[in-house]
């Protein structure tokens, strides 16, 4: 099959979106299937703007009819150019004889490619990530008009947590989707295999926990400062490691400050992705208690390495993390029962193996991108079968 993979960010970027696109390209060429990747770019014009493996990543500005700030001049832009873009669309799902388009966080300007299945054929799915579900309700009910148009347009469409797919029928209230399933991104097994624990330095506490993420409000790592203080306050010292950089970071500091635990928590700033594997191999257990997520792929990654979890039960979060388990659970928010937990982890060690085995089972058999790739391929074929 020749298939084209959409996404916003170029998939030479670490990480995110940029991460899963570069997998499945990768899976999808080992079964013999031919790739293209589209990038919603700044230039006007379709090029091809680098190449991943020797796969070409075209680029072009995609239009979108709707600004806040500029209203009048992005309806005439888009009017100006929509056959324009529409045109070296075409041109391009001619070029690579399309079957499929498989576009990852979807946002309102990819409203073109609903156009272009109209006049192309060929299969069209719809993957929903996490902030692209979560925001939804934020964005412009012109905005919403767009995606929903795409989705009505789509044969497909995909969230990678149950509950993100449930956020977006809810706010596109009465849409209709031709269907819909859900379908988890994949963990690098075959490089959390090659990383060793402590390439990532030797200067860190022993039996620490580590949490790693973008430091913004909704990672919820305020709270585990919360937790490091009332497990204090319990006769429990514990150590956190915090790799990761954003807005919240001076925050964080001043917040571990003032709750008396700044010398049990490391700031690391941001770590390349093969970093952060190798900290959670090193690391005594693994924690995320973020107050709202999609289907946290940091989660996999950490039970593949062999840790224990504990992470708040919200949105795609119990699809992995099965309380008792393969992790445990605490309430989104309540600080003092993260502090039982995290309690518990460090100091059963009996219990903590357990649920690193069953953890790392469960992670290494559902969450294989191998196993990802052979169902986004099931799901086009079954989609071809009923046209």
């Amino acid at each position: 099959m020749n298939i084209m993979l959409v996404t916003p960010w170029r998939p030479s970027l670490t990480g995110g979106i940029s991460t899963v696109v570069a997998r499945l390209t990768g899976e999808f060429q080992k079964k013999g299937h031919n790739i293209t990747i589209f990038v919603a770019d700044r230039e006007n014009r379709l090029r091809q703007i680098e190449a991943l493996d020797e796969i070409p990543v075209y680029g072009m500005y995609l239009r979108s009819p709707v600004s806040s700030q500029y209203p009048l001049r992005a309806m005439v832009m888009c009017c100006i150019w929509f056959p324009i873009t529409m045109v070296q669309l075409i041109w391009l799902a001619k070029k690579k004889q399309l079957d499929a388009v498989l576009i990852q966080y979807p946002l309102p300007a990819m409203f073109y490619f609903g156009i272009l299945k109209r006049v192309f054929g060929g299969t069209l799915f719809i993957t929903y990530q996490g902030n692209d579900a979560h925001d939804l309700c934020l964005w412009d009910r012109r905005e919403q008009r767009l995606v929903r148009f795409l989705l009505e347009k789509a044969d497909l469409v995909l969230g990678v947590s149950r509950t993100l797919l449930a956020k977006v029928e809810s706010v596109l209230q009465g849409i209709h989707l031709r269907r819909s399933r859900q379908l988890p991104n994949g963990a690098p097994l075959d490089v959390i295999r090659a990383v060793k624990a402590g390439e990532a330095g030797s200067d860190l506490p022993p039996n620490y926990l580590l949490t790693a993420g973008h430091l913004i409000q909704r990672k919820g790592i305020d709270l585990v400062i919360a937790a490091l203080r009332e497990a204090k306050e319990r006769g429990v010292v514990l150590q956190l490691v915090v790799a990761g950089d954003g807005p919240e970071r001076e925050n964080l500091m001043r917040q571990s400050r003032e709750q008396g635990v700044s010398g049990q928590v490391r700031f690391l700033g941001n770590q390349s992705h093969r970093q952060v594997l190798s900290l959670m191999k090193t690391c005594l257990a693994f924690v995320l208690a973020s107050r709202a997520e999609g289907m946290p792929l940091v989660i996999a990654e950490a039970m593949a390495c062999g840790k224990a979890v504990i992470a708040s039960n919200i949105d795609g979060v119990p699809e992995i993390v099965h309380d008792g388990t393969t992790g445990i659970l605490v309430p989104a928010g309540d600080s003092g029962a993260l502090a039982t937990g995290l309690i518990r982890l460090c100091s059963d060690v009996a219990f903590r193996e357990t649920l690193a085995k069953q953890g790392e089972e469960w992670a290494c058999r559902e969450y294989n991108w191998e196993a990802i790739a052979r169902r986004y391929l099931g799901f086009i074929e079954e989609c071809q079968a009923h046209r």
